[in-house]
C-alpha cells in the first residue's frame, strides 16, 4: 500500500487540520490518513488507484496546497 507524506503550509489551526482530514477521508482509495498540525504535514495511506499528485490536487481544490515529501 503506498504511503505519502505531504507538507501542507496552510495548516495553522485545528480547523485547518480538520478540513484537510475531512478532504482526505472523502477521497476514494484513501485507506488511512493523519494530519499533524505542529509539523504542518498530512500522512496518507492509499491504494495505487490514486496518485500523490491526485491527492495534492484534491487538497488544492479545497484551498490547501500540499507538496508530497515521500511516497
Amino acid at each position: 500500500m503506498p504511503e505519502t507524506t505531504f507538507h501542507v503550509p496552510a495548516l495553522h489551526t485545528q480547523d485547518d487540520a480538520d478540513a484537510v482530514m475531512f478532504e482526505l477521508q472523502d477521497l476514494p482509495c484513501v485507506n488511512q490518513a493523519e494530519v499533524r498540525l505542529a509539523e504542518r504535514q498530512a500522512w496518507v495511506s492509499h491504494t495505487a488507484m490514486i496518485s500523490a499528485d491526485d491527492i495534492a490536487a484534491a487538497l488544492l481544490e479545497a484551498g490547501y496546497s500540499a507538496e508530497p515529501l515521500s511516497g
